[in-house]
C-alpha cells in the first residue's frame, strides 16, 4: 500500500491516452510532470518503452536501471535510468508494486516458439507499430521495455509467472526527470497467466502538479 498522496489530490491531469487491449500507443511527456500508468479493468500488463526525444538512441533501460537500483524490482522513492544512466522516472507512488524488468517484452518468436501460433499478436509489433506512427528514429527493441504491473517471481533460480492480483484502477505514478516520448503496449498475451488470459484496456494519464 502507497504512502504517499495521489497525484488526484496534488495536479490536474492534463491529457489521458487510451491504450485498447491489444494494442499500443505513444504520449509526449515533459521533464516536471506526472505520468500516471493505468489498469483499467485489472489485472492486466503494460509493457513500456520511453527515449528521450532528442536522441532516441537514449532509452529506458531495465538493465541499466537494476544495475543502478540494485535490486529486482523497483519500489516507491526509485529512479528508473536510461541506458546512458540518465534518470528518467521516478517513482512516487505505486498501487501495485509488482512489475518485472528482467524478461522482454513479448513477440511474434516467442508464440511461434513456444505456442505455435506466429500469427499472434504481441507487444512488440504493437509498440513497433505505434512509434512508426510518431517517427522512424525509434526503435523498439524488445528487452528496452518495462513489464508494468507483472507478477513474475523468482523461485530457485526460476522466472515463473502468474496472474496479477491488482484490481481496476491501479496506477503507477511516475515523475518525469527528462522530456520522453513514452509507448505502452497493454499486453496480448492471453496463453499464459500474464493477463489472467484475458486482456484488456489500459491509459496513461498525464498530470501538471500543482505548485
Amino acid at each position: 500500500m502507497s504512502v504517499n498522496p495521489p497525484i488526484e489530490e496534488r495536479g490536474r491531469m492534463v491529457e489521458e491516452v487510451h491504450v485498447p487491449a491489444r494494442t499500443a500507443a505513444v504520449a509526449e511527456v515533459r521533464k516536471g510532470q506526472v505520468l500516471q500508468v493505468v489498469d483499467l479493468e485489472g489485472r492486466q500488463v503494460g509493457d513500456l518503452m520511453a527515449y528521450r526525444p532528442e536522441d532516441p538512441t537514449e532509452y529506458l533501460s531495465p538493465a541499466h536501471t537494476l544495475s543502478c537500483i540494485v535490486k529486482l524490482m523497483p519500489e516507491e522513492g526509485d529512479v528508473l535510468f536510461s541506458n546512458h544512466r540518465t534518470p528518467l522516472f521516478r517513482i512516487t507512488r505505486d498501487d501495485v508494486g509488482t512489475h518485472d524488468m528482467i524478461v522482454p517484452c513479448c513477440d511474434p518468436e516467442r508464440y511461434a516458439r513456444d505456442y505455435d501460433q506466429p500469427d499472434h499478436g504481441s507487444c512488440l509489433a504493437s509498440l513497433e507499430q505505434a512509434l512508426a506512427g510518431f517517427g522512424s528514429d525509434f526503435g523498439a527493441p524488445g528487452e528496452s521495455a518495462w513489464n508494468v504491473f507483472m507478477n513474475n517471481r523468482h523461485e530457485d533460480g526460476r522466472i515463473v509467472t502468474y496472474e496479477p492480483e491488482h484490481g481496476a484502477g491501479a496506477a503507477i505514478d511516475l515523475e518525469v526527470l527528462e522530456d520522453v516520448v513514452v509507448a505502452l503496449s497493454a499486453c496480448p498475451q492471453d496463453l499464459s497467466p500474464c493477463n489472467a488470459y484475458d486482456p484488456t484496456s489500459m491509459a496513461m494519464r498525464i498530470w501538471e502538479v500543482d505548485g
